[in-house]
């Protein structure tokens, strides 16, 4: 069981930062083959990791507090784009271009808990007689929508950083498989 109180470590030096790099480029690799393969749904969960682990780390950024790893990919929205009355640092997004990408992020995540939550389950009587297999398949969509957004997040993180000679854990390319050399696997 993990504690709900920790929190998403920062990088004090290039080992962890190495580490992310790698994984998440491991993890967005697997999305692209699940896609490849049919797994959709892993595609929206692994999707759904890697988008809250940068929204959190934007979190980060503004409020200068690292968020509970706890926090799902909804929270990390509604803090983001609302800010908090229970916080002291109330620090919301107030770029236009992120706060319309955390907004498409906030949808999408409602589509991906439909995904996750009920494919297996038929709600009335009236519901569909269609396959469980052919029932997965509606879900390609979230799964593409999802790194579509992770890329349009990525591309303003990396532009945001790059202003104040920085990069991101993402540098360079991970979720940009035709642009970078791909590691081996650890």
């Amino acid at each position: 069981m993990t504690n709900s109180k920790r929190v998403r470590e920062k990088a004090q030096g290039p080992d962890m930062g190495v580490r992310r790099v790698e994984r998440y480029t491991a993890a967005f690799d697997w999305v692209i083959a699940c896609l490849d393969t049919g797994h959709f749904l892993e595609a929206v969960a692994v999707l759904d990791s890697l988008i809250g682990d940068r929204l959190a780390s934007r979190f980060s950024y503004l409020r200068k507090e690292q968020p509970l790893e706890s926090m799902t990919v909804g929270d990390l929205c509604g803090a983001l784009l609302n800010g908090s009355t229970k916080k002291s640092n109330p620090a919301i997004e107030e770029d236009p271009q992120f706060r319309a990408v955390i907004e498409d992020i906030q949808a999408w995540s409602k589509v991906r808990n439909i995904a996750i939550h009920a494919t297996a389950k038929i709600f009335g009587n009236d519901d569909p007689a269609i396959s469980f297999a052919d029932g997965l398949t509606v879900h390609r969509d979230t799964a593409v929508q999802g790194v579509r957004l992770l890329q349009q997040f990525d591309l303003l993180d990396t532009a945001a950083r790059a202003a104040q000679d920085r990069v991101p854990g993402t540098y360079p390319n991970a979720f940009f498989p035709d642009n970078s050399p791909r590691w081996p696997r650890r």
